[in-house]
């Protein structure tokens, strides 16, 4: 293990030598069937991790798995070789992947099913990058409503856990997904702020800020006709979208985007509808990591960027299994990939 940066940052770069190219993506889209899109899985670096899927599992739940278990095991390898102040700051990025699975569970739980396939959240298709253990996950999948999954996560201690507690109370009697989401951005975030503030990396600190800004305009197109609830679902830390900017998008809604200006997310302002404004904002990220990355060749940048990389990568791939198994349009795929 090692606590230089130098270090750490020489080994993720070669990590990103093997993420997939175009040529990857492309031949993904040009697949016929969804069987030919696995065999082409099959032939890249996810292969072993498909395999141990389809051991227990098929179809698209197979695919979601070997993503995931790929993608652990990438992020344990870097635990391992990382140490000191490199590798706490590793572990902070990665408990935002906590807050992931724990939404993803509330939203499994709220519609009463895991997705338009089959019933039951799939635990073994979560990130379960974060602290949260693999069987406290599917403990939580496991639960009839949010109130269980609190009572089966107060077990783990999670710092999430009592944010998550008092959520699903309130959920239990309102159910509100939204502002039960929000609730848990407000504590990881605050949790998270206070980690970088503690570790003191300025560029840290910055990736935190703007993370809260792009949850607090994510939030804001949301609640489009519910300006009632603004107030109470922005989260603090930010710095580039106001309280002030966050009720105005409320109040306009799309069209309210027009007033973020120049900075980090100046070119979500051409969004045209929800959708193009969630991958604009995510591109947006993704080119504020790569800056980052840029600026700071021995500071977190580059791990930010390579672990956004990785992310991405596996939406895109399975954003394509969907477009395989379901034969989406091209067209409509091709729209869709640019920031999965």
């Amino acid at each position: 293990m090692s606590n230089d940066f130098g270090y750490v940052n020489a080994r993720v770069r070669g990590m990103s030598s093997k993420l997939l190219g175009a040529d990857v993506f492309n031949a993904a889209l040009a697949a016929p069937d969804f069987e030919a899109f696995t065999s082409l899985l099959s032939s890249s670096p996810y292969a072993s991790a498909l395999d141990e899927a389809r051991s227990e599992t098929s179809g698209l739940r197979a695919v979601d798995r070997a993503l995931a278990t790929s993608l652990r095991a990438t992020t344990r390898s870097m635990l391992a070789f990382a140490d000191g102040t490199p590798r706490a700051m590793i572990a902070a990025l990665l408990r935002r992947n906590d807050l992931e699975d724990l939404k993803t569970i509330a939203r499994a739980l709220h519609a009463g099913r895991a997705d338009a396939l089959e019933g039951g959240v799939d635990a073994g298709a979560l990130g379960g990058l974060g602290e949260l253990r693999p069987s406290v996950l599917e403990a939580m999948a496991e639960s009839a409503d949010l109130p269980s999954a609190a009572q089966r996560l107060a077990v783990s201690k999670h710092p999430l856990s009592p944010a998550f507690t008092r959520a699903a109370r309130v959920y239990a009697s309102d159910g509100d997904l939204l502002a039960f989401e929000v609730a848990l951005d407000r504590a990881a975030f605050a949790e998270l702020s206070r980690e970088a503030q503690r570790l003191g990396s300025d560029l840290f600190i910055a990736y935190v800020r703007r993370e809260i800004d792009a949850a607090n305009l994510r939030t804001a197109l949301k609640l489009e006709g519910r300006p009632d609830d603004a107030e109470a679902l922005f989260v603090p830390g930010g710095r580039e979208v106001s309280q002030t900017l966050y009720g105005q998008i409320v109040e306009a809604g799309i069209d309210g985007l027009s007033k973020l200006g120049g900075g980090t997310f100046a070119s979500v302002a051409q969004a045209a509808d929800a959708s193009e404004a969630e991958r604009t904002i995510r591109a947006a990220l993704d080119a504020a990591a790569k800056r980052a990355a840029l600026r700071d060749p021995l500071g977190i940048g580059v791990v930010i960027r390579y672990l956004r990389a990785r992310e991405a990568e596996a939406a895109k791939l399975r954003l394509l299994a969907r477009g395989a198994y379901y034969r989406v349009p091209r067209a409509d795929l091709e729209r869709e990939l640019g920031h999965a």
